[in-house]
């Protein structure tokens, strides 16, 4: 069986937890230019993949300690690899050859030269949709390929229910003041800014899945695609102006859902599965899927009992969210007010998120059955066996996740 994953990547912790099956609690990577810990190098699904005579292969944005000796000596767990961020090289002045069209070329370069009867693991790490923070002199901060942005020219989007001044109003200073307040203010403070970069956005996006088909294209001529399953993801939501904010730091519904398609080998009939899973069940299921044992050192859940539809009855009913950083962090040393520290719980009914080092009122909680959109913050009113319950069920899955 072959292995193809593509995701937009990365955000701080989630491509070490995509990589390693563990909550950031356990592996302690909050940042960027932290490499992957020793402790937990033998467990990525790449080397056990490769240990188990899968052909490897890395392709786009890595994000993980970046530069580092020890990131290097990780990335040669991949037989290929190549790790690149720019949206065009500095000598590519012609524009040629966009983030998406070379992952596309590396990818179908090393399906090539990948024997049928061998099994690969090729994962695919895009830039896109993600915002060029420093801007593009071109495009702004979303770059699209302007044939991709030419398909949306004659469309007028339309702002969804959170996307306005009476929602940032809900929120706390702390938020209201911080960096995602800020990008918002370059990217989507006016219609004319809004509409012009999600028109952008929109052409990331296809963009993404021009590639992605083609790839998938290659993989049908050749005859591997029933015997290839295929993973899409993120490994972060996105707020395109939500709560008049920008960005993904936040526990939001916005924020913390993410897109996930699964094809197993040999397909199967198109389904919605409403169960909840999370970015360490990626590397337990690729494992299972392989005929391997999963490490106890991963956290995650294999995936496949639930490609029937129906989860088991054991299945997780919340799942621990966290967003933490550094208190010394490469930005500056007052990180906190530049992006405010999170945790909580999401539970079925029920999301409680607190920001610990935020003093004072530093507690939420929604009821998303009656509150879809999470705009009234019901920690001081709810009842207080509930509010006891949420916090003492977020400590115990940190507690579980550590």
């Amino acid at each position: 069986m072959a292995w193809f994953y593509a995701a937009e990547w990365p955000t701080f912790a989630p491509p070490l937890t995509i990589q390693t099956g563990t909550y950031a609690r356990r592996h302690q990577v909050w940042d960027f230019n932290t490499p992957l810990p020793e402790p937990l190098r033998p467990i990525t699904y790449a080397r056990l993949l490769r240990q188990h005579g899968y052909r490897t292969g890395y392709f786009g944005k890595y994000g993980i300690g970046d530069n580092s000796k020890a990131t290097k000596e990780v990335l040669a767990d991949f037989d290929e690899y190549r790790s690149f961020d720019e949206y065009y090289t500095a000598d590519d002045t012609a524009r040629q050859w966009h983030h998406n069209r070379r992952i596309s070329d590396l990818a179908q370069r090393f399906l090539r030269h990948s024997p049928a009867e061998h099994p690969f693991c090729l994962t695919l790490g895009f830039k896109a949709p993600h915002a060029k923070d420093d801007g593009d002199p071109v495009m702004g901060p979303y770059v699209s390929e302007p044939d991709m942005l030419q398909l949306y020219e004659h469309d007028i989007f339309r702002r969804g229910t959170t996307m306005n001044e009476q929602a940032f109003a809900t929120l706390p200073p702390y938020i209201q003041k911080s960096e995602a307040r800020h990008r918002w203010e370059q990217r989507f403070s006016n219609d004319a800014l809004w509409q012009d970069s999600v028109h952008k956005y929109f052409g990331l996006v296809s963009g993404m899945d021009r590639a992605i088909g083609q790839i998938l294209d290659m993989l049908e001529a050749s005859g591997q695609l029933d015997n290839t399953m295929i993973v899409f993801s993120s490994d972060n939501g996105y707020m395109l102006g939500d709560y008049g904010l920008e960005g993904k730091w936040f526990g939001y519904e916005a924020s913390i859902r993410v897109p996930l398609l699964i094809s197993p080998p040999g397909g199967t009939r198109g389904q919605d599965v409403a169960a909840p899973v999370l970015n360490v069940d990626l590397a337990p299921t690729m494992l299972h899927m392989a005929g391997m044992a999963v490490p106890s050192r991963m956290q995650g859940k294999d995936l496949s009992p639930l490609f029937g539809g129906k989860p088991p009855a054991d299945w997780r009913k919340d799942f621990l969210y966290e967003h933490y950083l550094p208190k010394l962090y490469s930005y500056s040393a007052g990180m906190e007010s530049f992006l405010p520290s999170s945790e909580g719980v999401r539970g079925e009914r029920y999301t409680y998120l607190r920001y610990p080092r935020q003093p004072g009122a530093n507690e939420m909680l929604f009821d998303r059955q009656n509150d879809p959109d999470e705009l009234r913050n019901l920690a001081k009113t709810a009842d207080p066996a509930l509010m006891t319950a949420m916090r003492r069920r977020t400590d115990e899955l940190i507690a579980k996740g550590s």
